[in-house]
């Protein structure tokens, strides 16, 4: 709502009257961004330019982002970045972005560290600078303001150069020296957690985020089925899909449904808010204390065993419609139209994940 509308909507007083602004705004719940909060107060000064960091504000308030989610503190981890490379994002008008600005986040976000001060992969550059444009871009429409993203197209290293940046298939040893170090623990919820990962393929966040109502454990194929719920959200819409169980991953499953309280997740230790980070930073631990002194240590991390999974099916001979099904990055239509149906797809996933050993 302008401050035009918030004048002329209040019954008895002057629209025109500066006091009219001023009752208006000290009335107001919540306080409206800095430009309407200039036209209620002094209407006559002139406007104050948006800002980079008006930006944030604005996209935090439209996009309903809560303090301290995950979005939050992404959008806060990229602000401190800027802060670092460009200057306060408070102190920079969107229309005085410049190519200068520009470079100066580039050649900072490519050497950027990771907070256990290992270097920001290439991935997650772009992911953060993604995130960035998008900021940029809902304030530059939505503020009608004449200004450039400098940040929209930036000259990213080509990937087949950056061989650090890629992740490895963990190998069979090192899974099960890792999972090894893990029973060595005292955090049971880790140790059912990597076992489900191995089996399955899921993303960390996945499975850290299943409720009970997300394990089927009846019939000849029990399965996960991975969807949005009260814990977390699914990546995309081919993200959603049901995921055989066999083996460790079974035996898995079923002792965490057998531990978890009634309702809400099997992993209550880190099915909350950033429990998700908080099982990939004791993972991440774990994998590195077993690959320390290997000379491609800094390529081994958990997401490995989402390929491990892709591996071992496509060894087993699994068509590309089962591999791309088990790590949901296919639509489940395609998988259905081909099987049958839910009922005949996991039939024939279950088939691939035994062949494989999964």
């Amino acid at each position: 709502m302008t401050a035009t509308g918030l004048r002329e909507g209040v019954t008895g007083l002057d629209p025109a009257d500066p006091e009219t602004g001023r009752l208006i705004f000290e009335t107001m719940k919540t306080k409206p961004d800095p430009l309407v909060t200039k036209a209620l107060l002094n209407p006559s000064a002139p406007a104050p330019r948006p800002t980079l960091g008006d930006a944030f504000k604005l996209y935090r308030q439209d996009k309903q982002v809560e303090e301290s989610s995950k979005k939050d503190n992404d959008l806060k981890r990229i602000e401190g970045r800027l802060k670092s490379s460009i200057g306060e994002p408070d102190n920079l008008p969107l229309e005085d972005m410049t190519v200068e600005h520009r470079r100066r986040y580039f050649n900072y976000i490519i050497k950027a560290k990771k907070a256990d001060g290992s270097p920001l992969s290439l991935g997650s550059a772009k992911k953060e600078t993604n995130i960035l444009v998008a900021v940029i871009n809902h304030a530059i429409k939505e503020m009608d303001i004449l200004a450039k993203n400098q940040f929209a197209a930036l000259p990213w290293p080509e990937e087949d150069t950056q061989a650090v940046e890629r992740r490895l298939p963990l190998p069979d040893d090192l899974v099960l020296r890792v999972e090894d170090r893990l029973k060595r623990g005292n955090i049971r919820e880790l140790v059912l957690i990597w076992q489900l990962l191995k089996g399955t393929g899921l993303r960390l966040n996945e499975a850290v985020g299943l409720t009970k109502e997300d394990i089927v454990n009846e019939g000849e194929t029990p399965y996960l089925h991975v969807r949005p719920n009260s814990i977390r959200r699914i990546k995309t819409a081919s993200s959603v899909r049901t995921v055989p169980l066999v083996g460790d991953a079974l035996r898995a499953a079923q002792e965490a449904l057998e531990a978890a309280p009634a309702g809400g997740p099997i992993f209550p230790r880190y099915g909350r808010p950033r429990g998700n980070d908080a099982a990939s930073v004791m993972l991440i631990d774990a994998i590195k204390a077993e690959t320390k002194d290997l000379p491609d240590s800094n390529r081994f991390a958990t997401h490995g065993l989402r390929h491990r999974v892709s591996d071992m099916l496509r060894e087993a001979g699994a068509p590309v419609e089962v591999r791309k099904g088990f790590l949901g990055h296919a639509n489940q239509d395609i998988s259905e139209n081909t099987y049958g149906g839910r009922a005949a797809r996991l039939r024939e996933f279950h088939k691939w994940a035994e062949r494989a050993g999964l």
